[in-house]
C-alpha cells in the first residue's frame, strides 16, 4: 500500500484544529491575568482612543480595496519622519544599532499574529490563505533562516553583541505595538486582525523598508547584512496579494469593509507611535544629556520609567497566549 507525507501546510492546518480542542478549557483562567496588565491595559486605551478616519465603502470590492490601498499608502505611519531622515540624512552604524535593537522586538511577532488569526479563521479558505502566508514566513526563500536570524545576522553587523537584543530597554511604544496587535488578532472579529496584518502590514511594509534600505547602503552595509530587508520587499508584495484576493471575497458588505478598515487603521496608528519611540530611542542616543527631548505632538515624551528589556517583555507576554501556546515559540 502506498502512503503519501502530508504536506506541511496540510499537518499545519490539522494540528491547529487539534490544538484549539485540546486548549479551550485553558483559556478563560489566562484572561483576568492578562485583563491586569498595565501593558495590555494601555492598548486597551489606545484603541478606544484611536480617532480613525471613515472607512471607503464602495458597491465594488475591488474598488474598495483600491481605495483602502492608497489611504495606507498616504498615511503617516508609512510616511513617518523617521524614514525620511533615514532616507535623506547620513546615518552611521552605531545610528542603526540603536534602530535595530528596537526593532528587532517585532521580528518572530508576525507568525503569532498569523496563528492567532488562524486560529480565528470563520472557514478552510481563510484558513489556506493564512497558512500560505504562514509558510513563507517560517523561513522560506531565505535558505532556511527564520526571519529573527536573518535579523540577528543584520544586528550583529552594527556592532551588537551575543544576546544584547534581549537586555536592552524596550520604548515602551514597541512593546506597545505587539500589545495592541495580539490584542487585535485575539479579541477583535476576524474581518479586523484581517485588515491589520493584510493591508496594514503587508501593503505597508514595502515602501516603509524602501528609505531603510536606501539609507542602510548608503551607510556601507553589504547585501547579505541587509538580507532581512530586501527579502521582506520581495515576501510582502507577493503576501499583500495573496492576502487582497482573500480580502476580496469578504469585503462584498458594508459591515465588513468597515471591519476590515478599522484594523488597517488601528494597525498604522500602532505602527506610528512605535516608529516615533524608535526616533526618540536615537535621539536619545544622539544626544544623552538633553532631559527635555520630546516632541511637542507627543506630551508623554521618551518615559524610561515604563520599559521592560525583552526578555522581560516575552516573560509577561506568556499571560496573553497561555493557553494556546504560541508566543513562546517566537525567537
Amino acid at each position: 500500500m502506498t502512503t503519501h507525507t502530508p504536506t506541511r501546510l496540510a499537518s499545519m492546518m490539522e494540528g491547529i484544529d487539534r490544538f484549539k480542542e485540546r486548549v479551550a478549557p485553558l483559556v478563560d483562567s489566562a484572561e483576568a491575568l492578562r485583563d491586569q496588565l498595565p501593558w495590555r491595559q494601555a492598548a486597551v486605551r489606545h484603541a478606544q482612543a484611536s480617532a480613525l478616519p471613515p472607512a471607503p465603502i464602495c458597491a465594488d470590492a475591488h474598488e474598495f480595496l483600491a481605495r483602502l490601498r492608497a489611504d495606507v499608502l498616504a498615511h503617516p505611519a508609512v510616511n513617518h519622519p523617521l524614514l525620511a531622515r533615514i532616507a535623506h540624512v547620513p546615518f552611521v552604524r552605531e545610528d542603526y544599532r540603536i534602530f535595530g535593537l528596537q526593532h528587532y522586538a517585532l521580528v518572530g511577532c508576525f507568525t503569532t499574529y498569523l496563528e492567532l488569526l488562524l486560529l480565528a479563521a470563520p472557514d478552510s479558505d481563510a484558513k489556506s490563505w493564512i497558512a500560505k502566508v504562514l509558510v513563507d514566513e517560517y523561513g522560506e526563500g531565505s535558505d532556511g533562516k527564520d526571519h529573527a536570524e536573518l535579523y540577528r545576522e543584520f544586528l550583529h553587523s552594527t556592532g551588537v553583541t551575543h544576546d544584547e537584543e534581549l537586555t536592552v530597554p524596550l520604548h515602551a511604544a514597541v512593546t506597545g505595538f505587539i500589545a495592541e496587535h495580539l490584542r487585535i488578532c485575539r479579541e477583535e472579529p476576524f474581518l479586523v486582525g484581517l485588515g491589520a496584518l493584510g493591508p496594514g502590514h503587508e501593503w505597508s511594509i514595502p515602501k516603509m523598508f524602501e528609505p531603510i534600505i536606501r539609507g542602510l547602503r548608503r551607510a556601507r552595509f553589504t547585501e547579505p547584512e541587509i538580507q532581512y530587508f530586501t527579502l521582506h520587499i520581495e515576501q510582502d508584495v507577493d503576501h499583500g496579494s495573496w492576502l487582497e484576493e482573500a480580502l476580496v471575497g469578504y469585503a462584498q458588505s458594508e459591515a465588513a469593509q468597515i471591519e476590515i478598515h478599522r484594523g488597517a487603521m488601528l494597525s498604522l496608528a500602532a505602527r506610528v507611535r512605535f516608529w516615533s519611540g524608535v526616533q526618540d530611542k536615537i535621539v536619545r542616543w544622539r544626544q544623552p544629556r538633553n532631559v527635555h527631548l520630546r516632541a511637542p505632538s507627543r506630551r508623554e515624551g521618551h518615559n524610561q520609567a515604563n520599559e521592560l528589556t525583552l526578555a522581560q517583555w516575552r516573560i509577561q507576554m506568556q499571560s496573553l497566549t497561555v493557553g494556546r501556546g504560541l508566543y513562546a515559540r517566537t525567537p
